[in-house]
């Protein structure tokens, strides 16, 4: 559903069978790292998990901000101005880049130094 299955598989992709476990390439072109095929499986997980309960999440917010909004302009008698419906969506939006980011690179972070 909504490219969650194509998100995990580019994910993934940066963690190629090497040995008994794998190595990491950041982005798949960076310095192969060794890990083990229960650290490649837990980043995984959690990659996976943010997309989904991310996805659900802004879903969520979107609808309680529209919400909100047309509150507001039922309650005022007046439209939203446009810089504030577009501020609003736009910072959560970058909420959910910023924290997409960082799940993605989560295994570069955590193997810093790791060779």
């Amino acid at each position: 559903m909504i490219g969650f299955e194509r998100q995990r598989q580019m994910f993934a992709a940066q963690f190629e069978p090497h040995g008994d476990g794998f190595a990491y390439r950041k982005h798949s072109v960076g310095e192969p790292i060794q890990v083990s095929a229960a650290d490649r499986d837990r980043y995984v997980a959690a990659f996976e998990k943010f997309t989904r309960k991310g996805f659900w999440s802004i879903v969520t917010a979107a609808l309680v901000l529209l919400a909100a909004l047309v509150a507001y302009s039922f309650a005022t008698g007046s439209q939203v101005p446009d810089i504030i419906f577009y501020a609003a969506f736009g910072a959560m939006f970058a909420v959910y880049v910023v924290g997409y980011q960082r799940v993605w690179n989560l295994p570069s972070r955590e193997l810093n130094g790791r060779q």
